[in-house]
């Protein structure tokens, strides 16, 4: 399979008119009448979502598997925050270097951080400069998101670059519903605890404060107009001195990791001619202490963060015909990130701007075809006090991409071939493709396969970082490819739904950062990887209880030097073992959940000797409806104090309790 997929890879050079002959042939035979078919003029047909929008037809998609969570779940499961909600999701890997504002990364399949594309309402937020997203940057209450999708597999053919591991799709509430506004105060606690600053004779003892009772507040303010505006505004400020044991057993606090942050948005959405327009623009900003590591601690370091970004979406079922439908989002995002690492130091400053938009169409072809095909175009650029690129400019990125992706109905079957092509002004063009297949094996059963490669080009720091504080980019990497295969059978009845799948995927070029001789830290594409894995989730609704639980199985490889599969050393950070298991009940005013998450042992080195323990964490939370305008909310954090870190030297917070009071006038915005 692999050597198959390194031909059918290949930059697309050999075989590109190929698969526009395929597709074209394709085309033509789906929209040639049969004999005595009935024509379908006045059935409109609506664009498939996963172009530019979080919601994915299983059927005009090739097979992958994915998880779908509308804004009912979310509220239902009592998820407070983006990354609760992810941690449920089987396949993903959060890793949180502290607590609120912290970088958080995600993974998926044992992937990079890198090789995660995120989008929020059609807008890529990787970061053009690390090539990742930090979560924590995104500021998104998850009242405002109306559905969140995960799609797990190589996914570059149908989104371009850096979708190896998968893609993560957030779609936004915009326009307001009604008239009427809500403020939301929340209030977090740590447990109050002695202790000890300094070492040997110069150790000091601090007596337990009841200031941890009062570790962060919020605010959190929503107005809604008949005119289809809506106004959301937030605030919190946050200390985060929670105590943690160092490597000798002390417990200490943790110290330069306070965070003030805020955000405003507005959004409108109504409708335009034949179809419905919608926009939103947002602008966010954070000062933050960076308190490194334990075994690299940078007591002095300061960061302050401003995102601002807008974008318009517009979409019809009607375009010049009934048979055509239409998508196109338009936008644009700016970044500025300003690092101090002590008081006299110099302050780093880095710039990023992309535009760009992206335009779909689905024709249907006859009865027994569809075509989705798409292009985009986009526009990075990043200035920086200490990235520049071999010609001391800001390094820049203009991207160009086309894609077709029909999907064929026969003998029961939806087969979804899919090709795209890609041009970046920095790397050659190249084809990304894949092959889906699904069955209907009766009401409630149905069954799914794919095959699809993905790459990643490599970003600004990786290229450009100039010979400072130990480190030196590369501006030779190749970008990273990948190919995999999925297969997968779900099961859905009334309320109850299961799902299981298999993969592998099998990933080259990996960009790694390593020492050198010199004691220089420099990134080449020596990484080389294989993850089979294994992915079971179900749901279980019982009105009003409502369960659900996943588990992955990923059994990863390291092939990078002289290591192969006899070798059998598995990839850092990448757990064996994940599982997690939730319970929530929503019964009139009142409603709780609780939910417990396993993570198996990551080794942090090729070799496999040193690692990171496993984790069991617990949760849970309580909400009461007190009257018609204020409801309570009541939220435990790692009810069992568990000491650990997701990533190495970097401890997690212990218990907390936080409580939410919200007031809504009962005529307000539903």
């Amino acid at each position: 399979m692999i050597d198959f997929f390194s031909v059918f890879y290949a930059a697309g050079r050999n075989w590109v008119g190929g698969i526009n002959a395929l597709l074209l042939i394709l085309f033509i035979l789906g929209s040639t009448p049969r004999a005595g078919a009935q024509t379908e003029e006045t059935i409109p047909y609506e664009l498939p979502e996963q172009i530019v929008t979080a919601t994915v037809d299983e059927t005009l998609a090739p097979a992958a598997s994915r998880t779908l969570i509308t804004s009912d779940d979310l509220q239902a499961s009592g998820a407070t925050t983006l990354t609760e909600a992810l941690a449920k999701v089987p396949g993903v890997t959060l890793s949180p270097t502290g607590t609120s504002g912290a970088e958080t990364t995600v993974s998926l399949r044992g992937s990079t951080s890198n090789q995660v594309l995120v989008i929020i309402d059609g807008v890529r937020v990787t970061d053009p400069a690390t090539g990742r997203t930090d979560l924590s940057r995104l500021q998104i209450p998850v009242d405002d998101i109306e559905s969140m999708e995960v799609i797990r597999g190589a996914l570059s053919a149908q989104y371009g670059a850096d979708a190896v591991g998968g893609v993560i799709v957030i779609t936004t509430k915009r326009g307001s519903v009604q008239s009427g506004y809500s403020i939301s105060f929340s209030n977090k606690s740590i447990l109050p605890a002695s202790t000890t600053s300094g070492s040997g004779s110069h150790a000091v003892e601090s007596a337990a404060s009841l200031l941890s009772l009062f570790d962060a507040q919020s605010l959190l303010f929503r107005v809604g107009l008949d005119s289809g505006i809506d106004l959301s505004l937030s605030a919190e400020h946050a200390s985060n001195a929670f105590a943690y044991y160092d490597t000798n057993y002390i417990r200490r606090r943790r110290e330069n990791a306070d965070l003030t942050q805020g955000k405003a948005s507005l959004s409108w959405k109504g409708s335009l001619g034949d179809g419905q327009f919608s926009t939103g623009a947002a602008v966010s900003a954070r000062w933050l202490g960076v308190p490194g590591s334990l075994d690299a601690p940078t007591p002095e370091a300061r960061q302050n963060d401003v995102d601002a970004n807008a974008s318009g979406e517009y979409e019809t079922d009607y375009f010049f015909s009934d048979r055509f439908a239409f998508k196109a989002v338009g936008y644009g995002k700016f970044g500025r990130i300003s690092y101090r690492e002590d008081n006299s130091s110099d302050t780093d400053i880095h710039r990023s701007t992309r535009v760009g938009g992206d335009a779909a169409w689905s024709i249907l072809a006859g009865n027994r075809v569809t075509v989705n095909t798409g292009l985009s175009l986009r526009y990075d650029r990043l200035d920086s006090t200490v990235v520049v690129n071999s010609e001391g400019k800001a390094p820049q990125r203009v991207s160009l991409g086309a894609f077709a992706e029909p999907t064929i109905r026969l003998a029961g079957w939806s087969l979804t071939p899919s090709a795209r092509w890609d041009w970046t002004n920095d790397f050659a063009s190249g084809i990304s493709a894949g092959i889906g297949a699904t069955k209907k094996l009766s009401d409630f059963l149905t069954m799914s396969y794919s095959l699809s490669s993905a790459y990643r080009a490599p970003g600004f720091d990786d290229l450009y970082w100039p010979l400072s504080g130990g480190a030196e980019g590369n501006p030779n990497l190749k970008p990273e490819t990948a190919y995999e295969g999925d297969a997968g059978i779900k099961w859905q009845k009334r309320n109850v739904s299961a799902a299981v799948s298999g993969f592998a995927r099998y990933s080259r070029d990996v960009i790694l950062w390593q020492e050198n001789d010199d004691g220089v830290w420099r990134p080449t594409n020596f990484g080389d990887a294989l993850y089979p894995g294994l992915e079971l989730e179900t749901t279980v609704t019982d009105d009003p209880w409502l369960f659900s639980a996943s588990y992955s199985f990923l059994y990863s490889y390291v092939l990078s030097g002289n290591l192969g599969i006899a070798d059998n050393k598995r990839v850092p950070y990448v757990p064996i073992h994940s599982l997690t298991a939730a319970a929530a009940y929503n019964s009139g005013p009142f409603g709780a959940s609780f939910d417990l998450s396993y993570k198996g042992l990551r080794y942090l080195t090729t070799d496999n000797k040193a690692y990171l323990p496993s984790t069991f964490l617990a949760n849970a939370s309580f909400r009461w409806k007190l009257n018609k305008e204020f409801s309570l909310k009541i939220e435990g954090k790692n009810l069992l104090n568990e000491r650990y870190e997701s990533v190495q030297g970097y401890p997690m917070p212990g218990f907390s309790l936080s409580m939410d009071v919200t007031y809504k006038p009962s005529s307000g915005k539903k």
